[in-house]
């Protein structure tokens, strides 16, 4: 772990380091098939080993990491069919939260999602790959919080997501960020307009184009490797 994080807010100890440690992991900062080790954590962030053996636990009931004999908690491995699994079941998730949103929005929440993408549009321009992974990331966040189904919501946050540590290697193909912000563009347009059909489509759509981009990436890795 490079960076320490300190915990200095009254958010409850578990949650957060659930958070930092679920974000390090999605990011990359923690490999798969990585140990992670209670005590060394719990002296990075500053806390004490109990919230860390909390957060361990319930990333563990959502698939993030296992238990392995002789060797502890340690990072899940994914691979590409654990990841079409996944976002074959979010295409239909992303869908289905779209429809309802588009319905259900306000202009305020319209105005959310039009600074995601101002802020997302200004990623593209930097070229600035991991930044521009959060805003994506928080996009899709808000189409599920926009919904206001509190069964979808709790559906999403315990699905597991393998595909952002495969997609922020993908998403290095030049004007691959461009791709997908008209994407959101053309998303957040059908949601104005409260075309629940539209909103649908494309939602589902995008989630099938993120697929695709990430399998054609890793298959020209592997492909790539087979030659070296």
């Amino acid at each position: 772990m490079e960076q320490v994080f300190k915990i200095k807010d009254y958010e409850l100890l578990s949650t957060k380091v659930y958070r930092i440690l679920k974000s390090m992991i999605i990011q990359g900062n923690f490999k798969p098939g990585e140990k992670l080790l209670e005590s060394k954590i719990a002296e990075q962030l500053g806390v004490s080993r109990t919230p860390v053996r909390e957060a361990l636990q319930k990333m563990a009931a959502e698939g993030f990491v296992k238990m392995e004999p002789n060797l502890g908690i340690v990072v899940h491995e994914f691979s590409l069919e654990d990841l079409k699994e996944v976002l074959l079941i979010r295409r239909v998730l992303e869908g289905l939260a779209a429809s309802i949103a588009a319905d259900k929005m306000n202009q305020e929440e319209i105005s959310q999602l039009e600074k995601n993408i101002e802020e997302t549009n200004y990623c593209v321009i930097k070229n600035d790959v991991m930044t521009y992974n959060k805003f994506n990331t928080k996009f899709h966040y808000l189409l599920f919080q926009f919904s206001r189904n509190k069964r979808l919501i709790k559906l999403n946050s315990h699905l597991v997501s393998p595909e952002h540590r495969f997609q922020i290697r993908a998403l290095t193909i030049p004007g691959r960020l461009k791709y997908y912000l008209e994407e959101h563009r053309k998303i957040l347009a059908a949601l104005k307009r409260k075309d629940a059909e539209l909103a649908c489509s494309l939602s589902q759509q995008h989630a099938e184009n993120i697929l695709k981009n990430i399998l054609a990436f890793e298959e020209k890795e592997e492909g790539g490797d087979k030659s070296a």
